[in-house]
């Protein structure tokens, strides 16, 4: 069966899918996805837990899907003919009246809510559960991600200048509550590194988050960079340190040893999914109360990165 998901969601929303697109191909079906582009394009990507396609949520196509009034267009249709099954991460009423008309006679239109219920299952898990109905195992565990010869190629030139078991940072998230104080990611680079070049993860909202490292020399800074590439990166790195954000979700999904940061959020649900990952909270929930040698102590424990040449 040819299964279309749909999540119009951000890097980590969308990264936390490789648990349902794993469980759906296992059970012998193709994936595709809908979702915004530029995160869609982390899932892309022949392994199991990657998608054969990423329609473009921003298209002009797809925006009679949140039309309230009744009517598709032909392209809509036509785009959405070769799929049996749709599953929407979403309860918004007009956009699953719009998937339900323009998906082909006799497709099954699933609707799963995007968020798991307070105290309820992890969030992968949450959206793996929605394919029971298409005979997916929601347990199944997604493999990490792997580079293609291209990645690879576009990885190359960030590898060299890092060198092995590099330390990677990322300050940021898409809320500040989130975030651990911009000082204090300094400070741990800073000690980790002891001068040698580490990697800072930039985003378009992450100006604030990320000043006080990208004033350290030895910073070599990763703005914006397409998820695939980014990936790569980091799946060579000899730690990565984060808070609960989209960044963090990707360097786990690539295999990096993964040093998550939480406070309001909860890890139960929200914890990056991969092979080597640990979490530290704030016992109170507020970031700040996350001390820089409790970090630093948690982060010499998961792995050192390469000592200081010379």
């Amino acid at each position: 069966m040819n299964v279309l998901l749909v999540r119009a969601g951000a890097l980590g929303d969308v990264v936390l899918l490789r648990t349902a697109v794993a469980a759906l191909r296992a059970a012998g079906h193709a994936v595709s996805l809908l979702a915004p582009s530029g995160p869609g394009a982390a899932l892309e990507g022949g392994g199991p837990g990657e998608v054969d396609s990423v329609l473009p949520w921003e298209s002009a196509t797809f925006a009679g899907l949140l039309a309230s009034e009744a009517g598709v267009s032909s392209d809509l249709r036509r785009v959405l003919a070769p799929f049996q099954a749709v599953i929407a991460y979403s309860v918004n009423g007009d956009l699953l009246r719009g998937l339900a008309q323009a998906a082909p006679p006799g497709a099954q239109v699933v609707s799963h809510p995007p968020l798991p219920p307070a105290g309820g299952p992890h969030a992968a898990a949450w959206m793996a559960a929605a394919g029971i109905a298409l005979g997916a195992d929601p347990e199944r565990v997604p493999p990490v991600s792997t580079a293609s010869a291209a990645d690879d190629a576009q990885a190359r030139p960030w590898l060299e200048r890092l060198g092995a078991r590099f330390l990677a940072i990322h300050p940021g998230s898409g809320s500040a509550r989130k975030n651990w104080p911009a000082v204090r990611f300094a400070a741990l680079a800073e000690r980790l590194t002891e001068g040698v070049p580490f990697l800072l993860v930039e985003g378009p909202a992450d100006a604030e988050a990320t000043e006080p490292a990208s004033r350290l020399p030895s910073v070599v800074h990763a703005r914006e960079l397409p998820p695939r590439l980014l990936g790569a990166v980091l799946a060579h790195a000899g730690l990565y340190v984060g808070n609960d954000s989209g960044v963090s979700h990707l360097a786990a999904a690539w295999g990096a040893p993964v040093l998550a940061l939480f406070g309001p959020t909860d890890p139960a649900q929200w914890a990056p999914v991969g092979p080597r990952v640990t979490v530290r909270r704030a016992k109170d929930e507020r970031m700040e109360s996350l001390e820089l040698e409790e970090v630093g102590s948690a982060a010499q424990q998961i792995t050192s990165p390469r000592p200081p040449s010379g």
